[in-house]
């Protein structure tokens, strides 16, 4: 179906007319039938709306492609009027702000004396994991065979086919690497709302969440220390004023440095400060955050298009390996995933014991509830897929006050990843240990304090750590040619990362429930 630009009257038979329109525009787009009827009834239920506060007298439906994705937009002339905002929920704003950085929920923005409500229905995609491990698979067989060749005819395809093209994607990646957790950050502070919100349900949520991102990726820390030894005598050598130079070094000398030197704790400081800067501000910059936000739109969109090509990236970097030497390296550093599988093991075991000892719940009544949430997250590698069974496990599984999982859960899903951390700590200790990089414990505290942040500020898509290695490669000193292995080895271990940020999430949200009293324990228990 070609894009939709027709004017309706607000009345009900206008209405009709406009959610069929709409709902035959989408189908046509290969859109699911249910995203597409959850479409149309948002659009029914906004511009009633505005029919009952007698805003206008008209309204005007635009269908569109742009970059390939769907857009249902509504015009509606009149006096402002968010239609989104709940008049009995005082932080809806947000929440809606929340729910529309992952996707998940409409836009609403009133210019030049038009409300404009906009909807971008994801289509329907295929699982990541099975193009990825097909990738993986293609390029081990491929690779196998082009060793058979000379090695002179080995080396000219990695160096004039192979070599080219993955450098210019990863330099790529490492460009946008820096304005992707920029613009992550500062957004997300921003979709907060106000700072009355940010105080009255954000700052003890937000609190919560990092105190344990940081307290488990430590806890795991200390069970995979083991298999990573520390430099000889690095015990007896850690220096008090080397972590004040960390510290400090947090501070950039100007504001255009942490992107030129690819510094993240940098890049968070300034993202941080600018966020709360116009989070106080308000309306007075509302400019600068409709930039802001437009501009992580327009990242998050690029983003999306670089995670449909890591299949290709995956085939690419093993590819180059068996090409060359670096297949050797790919199979030492496979220890990496029974190593990561304890460190989630510890992360998710602490988490559940947490409310189980302190709820009194069983461990396993607790776990046959989460099972369906952690399934979709460990076969689609994403949260925001994730989302609808989430919703349903904490408030009908585990008895959590909708007050908390409306909020929480979004809120959650974009800084609350505890299993992320995890993945990135032991990824920069095995690529460490391949390339002989010194560690001590100044070096493993600043990775476990990287690692934290990075995890914190990445967003919930599918292929985010690929640029977080990028990053953390670079502050740690490791060789960027570890990124190559870590492509590979992400096609499972952001799986099972993601996995374990939904049930952690889930464990946290009843924890805090239960604090607030606002857990349903009968259900929480049987």
């Amino acid at each position: 179906m070609e894009s939709v630009d027709e004017r309706y009257d607000l009345t009900g038979p206008g209405i009709d007319a406009a959610g069929e329109a709409a709902y035959g525009f989408l189908t046509a787009d290969k859109v699911e039938r249910k995203n597409a009827l959850r479409v149309c009834l948002a659009m029914e239920e906004a511009l009633l709306r505005y029919r009952d506060k007698g805003t206008a007298e008209g309204f005007t439906l635009r269908c569109r492609r742009r970059f390939r994705a769907p857009r249902v937009e509504l015009a509606v002339p009149g006096q402002s009027l968010d239609p989104l905002a709940e008049e009995d929920e005082p932080n809806s704003g947000a929440l809606t702000g929340l729910m529309a950085h992952m996707g998940l929920a409409p836009l609403w923005q009133y210019k030049n004396g038009v409300n404009r409500v906009l909807f971008t229905p994801k289509r329907k995609k295929r699982p990541l994991m099975g193009s990825m491990l097909t990738a993986l698979v293609l390029a081990v067989v491929l690779g196998h065979l082009c060793r058979l060749l000379p090695e002179a005819a080995r080396l000219m395809l990695a160096d004039k086919l192979v070599s080219p093209v993955f450098d210019t994607f990863m330099g790529f990646l490492t460009a946008i690497s820096g304005p992707m957790i920029f613009l992550s950050v500062t957004w997300g502070i921003c979709c907060i709302g106000d700072v009355a919100s940010f105080g009255r349900i954000g700052k003890r949520m937000i609190a919560k969440f990092i105190l344990l991102t940081v307290i488990l990726a430590t806890l795991s820390g200390a069970a995979i220390l083991p298999f990573f030894p520390l430099a000889a005598g690095g015990s007896h050598t850690f220096d008090p004023s080397e972590l004040l130079d960390m510290v400090l070094d947090i501070v950039p000398a100007n504001f255009f440095t942490p992107f030129t030197e690819g510094n993240p704790l940098q890049i968070i400081f300034v993202a941080v400060l600018i966020g709360v800067t116009l989070l106080v501000l308000g309306e007075k910059a509302s400019v600068a955050a409709a930039f802001v936000e437009q501009s992580n739109y327009m990242v998050q969109l690029i983003m999306e298009a670089v995670s449909s090509l890591v299949p290709v990236f995956v085939f690419g970097s093993v590819f180059r390996m068996f090409l060359g030497d670096g297949f050797r390296l790919l199979a030492r550093s496979y220890e990496i995933i029974p190593i990561m599988a304890l460190g989630l093991a510890v992360v998710m075991a602490c988490s559940l014991a947490l409310v189980c000892v302190r709820w009194k719940a069983g461990p396993m009544t607790v776990l046959k509830k989460t099972m369906p949430t952690f399934l979709v997250g460990l076969s689609t590698a994403s949260s925001v897929a994730a989302y609808p069974a989430n919703q349903e496990c904490c408030e009908n599984g585990l008895g959590i006050h909708e007050k908390i999982t409306r909020f929480g859960i979004p809120l959650g899903q974009v800084i609350y990843m505890p299993g992320g951390a995890v993945q990135l700590l032991v990824s920069c200790l095995c690529m460490a240990e391949i390339y002989d990089v010194t560690i001590t414990p100044a070096w493993l505290l600043t990775a476990l304090f990287i690692c934290v942040m990075l995890a914190i500020a990445a967003p919930p898509v599918p292929g985010a750590p690929l640029t977080c290695y990028t990053l953390l490669f670079t502050q740690l000193g490791v060789p960027m040619e570890a990124v190559a292995i870590m492509t590979a080895l992400n096609v499972i271990l952001e799986f099972l990362s993601t996995a374990a940020n939904l049930f952690c999430l889930q464990m946290a949200l009843t924890d805090l429930g239960g604090s607030l009293e606002m857990l349903d324990i009968d259900t929480l228990r049987n």
